[in-house]
């Protein structure tokens, strides 16, 4: 197992969420969002997965995003909240998707995954009181070609 790639980057998550975008955008997003405020945190469409935020917002939200050639070694003891799910990123590759308008092309080449999301400093649920209330999420991917049902691994405990 080794990292092939990592990225940090800054992004928005704005309304409580945000979705990894593996295709065009065809999915119902509004039914997506409904069904992952009813089904744990998490749902997918054929190219859209939807993954709710404790956190209403947080306008310079630090993500990473790793690359493994296999599962990565598993610290979830270190994350609060955590989610797996399958991708296939298309031609057009993976997208970070918050709404309302904010787009980041990820670099990772198209092909079957596996994913882990994962996220840590939360402070509140909903309104975390600031715009950069400073919690952090990492996206680690793997080539795997067997589907799961995505699957929430982790639940932060909110006050």
């Amino acid at each position: 197992m080794s990292l092939l790639r990592s990225d940090a980057l800054t992004v928005c998550q704005d309304h409580g969420q945000f979705e990894l975008v593996t295709g065009d955008m065809d999915d119902d997003l509004v039914g997506l969002i409904d069904a992952a405020n009813h089904a744990d945190g998490i749902a997918q469409g054929t190219v859209v997965l939807v993954v709710l935020s404790p956190h209403q917002n947080n306008f310079e939200l630090g993500l990473t995003v790793e690359q493994w050639s296999s599962p990565p070694p598993d610290d979830l003891d270190a994350w609060e909240e955590g989610f797996e799910a399958s991708l296939t990123v298309g031609d057009l590759g993976l997208v970070y998707h918050s709404p309302p308008d904010t787009y980041v092309q990820l670099d990772v080449p198209p092909g079957a995954y596996r994913a882990r999301i994962v996220g840590r400093g939360f402070v509140n649920n909903g309104w975390p009181g600031s715009t950069t209330p400073g919690d952090v999420w990492r996206i680690q991917v793997w080539p795997c070609a067997e589907r799961i049902t995505p699957r929430r691994i982790a639940r932060w405990p909110a006050p």
